[in-house]
């Protein structure tokens, strides 16, 4: 089983460097600010009654994605798109390397013996850089997802 994690790890990890690559760290920046700053512009805006919050939050989404546009215009005409591609790769793949192995895999195999067998794996390799190197990013299992892994089990009788 620590084989077929390691494999959908790597798998993983090259579409979205693709992904990354393809995108760029600019677009990508915009993009999440875009979401970020509507939510925040529409929940501040005093007359939320019927369809308001919705157009002040696709009002800020553009405004923050036509400068997105504009940065990105002008990464491309001083030449650095190959900077920003690589990069949006180099982002993506860290990112999801943090989710997948704090996050991901341990939610997924959370109650099961997956984890167990070999020691010498890609995911328990790169779980033991990142717990020493970053001990802020441990493995973490949402609460909500631990609680309903529990009541599971609880309902099958395994412990």
């Amino acid at each position: 089983m620590s084989l077929l994690i390691d494999v959908f790890l790597i798998a993983s990890v090259l579409i979205i460097g693709w992904l990354g690559w393809s995108a760029g760290v600019t677009r990508s920046f915009f993009a999440l600010a875009s979401g970020f700053l509507a939510v925040y512009a529409a929940s501040k805006y005093p007359y939320q009654e019927g369809i308001n919050y919705w157009l002040v939050f696709v009002i800020a989404a553009l405004f923050v994605a036509l400068a997105g546009g504009f940065v990105l215009r002008l990464v491309k005409f001083f030449f650095m798109n190959p900077f920003d591609k690589a990069g949006g790769a180099i982002l993506s793949v860290c990112v999801w390397i943090i989710v997948c192995v704090n996050v991901l895999i341990p939610t997924l195999t959370h109650g099961t013996r997956a984890l167990d067998g070999s020691g010498k794996t890609l995911y328990k390799t790169l779980s033991k850089t990142i717990q020493t190197n970053a001990p802020l990013l441990k493995d973490y299992v949402p609460p909500y997802l631990e609680e309903k892994v529990l009541r599971r089990q609880s309902r099958a009788g395994i412990k």
